[in-house]
């Protein structure tokens, strides 16, 4: 063990403070209104909409795609924080 929480041990190899963290994954896990740990399109629309309301949808796919890194379809806590921080 090398005395990291799961929080830090995310954020590595991020550009992101690890003082910013919590307030980062509460963010994150408002997003994720079904609970299971990804963002999922229609959440990450709300979220963008919420963000700035001039988006269209077509935008807010654009975004979607651009932030899931590796494509599968969902957005990580990982993924989040590298768009966060972008």
């Amino acid at each position: 063990m090398n005395g990291m929480t799961d929080l830090e041990e995310d954020v590595k190899d991020v550009d992101v403070d690890a003082s910013d963290l919590p307030e980062l994954k509460q963010s994150f896990d408002a997003c994720d209104t079904n609970g299971d740990g990804w963002i999922n399109h229609g959440e990450f629309a709300v979220l963008l909409h919420t963000l700035d309301q001039e988006l269209s949808d077509d935008e807010c796919l654009l975004a979607f795609e651009l932030t899931d890194g590796d494509g599968d379809g969902l957005i990580s806590f990982e993924e989040f924080m590298d768009w966060w921080s972008t």
